[in-house]
C-alpha cells in the first residue's frame, strides 16, 4: 500500500504542476504566432511600398519622355522656315518688298561734351570740372608713407 499511496501523491503531484506548464506553454505558442503575424505584415507593407515606388518611378521616366517629346515638337514647330511656310500657305502673307527707314533728328552730344554725368566720370579725365591738378588729401598721405 505504501508503494501505492506514493504513486498516487506523485501523480496528484504531477497533476496539479501541468496546468501551470500548459499555461507558460499556451502563452508563449500564442506569442511566438503574433511574432509570426507581426513579421508577415511588415513584410507585405515593404512589398506594398516597394510596389508603390516602382509605379511612381515609372509614372515619372514616362512624363520626362512625354516633356522630351513636347520640347522636341515646340522646337520643330518654332523653327524659322515652318514659321514663314505657315505663314504664306496658310495665311497669305509675303515678305515685305521695300523697307522705310525713318530718321529722328535728335542731336548727339559733341565729343567735348560729357555724356555722363560728373560723379560717373573717372579722375583726371578731361572736361570734368573742378580743380584738375590736385589729388585728394588720402593720397597726399599715402605718398608720405614709404611702403619700400
Amino acid at each position: 500500500m505504501a508503494v501505492l499511496s506514493r504513486s498516487l501523491e506523485r501523480s496528484q503531484r504531477l497533476a496539479t504542476v501541468s496546468p501551470r506548464i500548459w499555461h507558460v506553454l499556451l502563452f508563449a505558442g500564442a506569442a511566438i504566432g503574433v511574432l509570426g503575424l507581426l513579421q508577415v505584415v511588415q513584410t507585405s507593407d515593404a512589398t506594398t511600398t516597394n510596389f508603390a515606388i516602382q509605379r511612381l518611378e515609372q509614372q515619372k521616366l514616362e512624363a520626362q519622355t512625354e516633356v522630351h517629346q513636347l520640347e522636341a515638337q515646340v522646337a520643330l514647330l518654332s523653327s524659322l522656315a515652318r514659321v514663314e511656310r505657315e505663314a504664306s500657305e496658310r495665311l497669305g502673307l509675303e515678305p515685305p518688298v521695300a523697307q522705310q527707314a525713318v530718321e529722328v533728328n535728335v542731336a548727339w552730344p559733341a565729343a567735348d561734351q560729357q555724356r555722363l554725368p560728373t560723379r560717373f566720370v573717372p579722375v583726371g579725365e578731361a572736361g570734368v570740372e573742378g580743380d584738375a591738378g590736385e589729388s585728394p588729401w588720402w593720397r597726399d598721405l599715402l605718398g608720405l608713407l614709404s611702403f619700400n
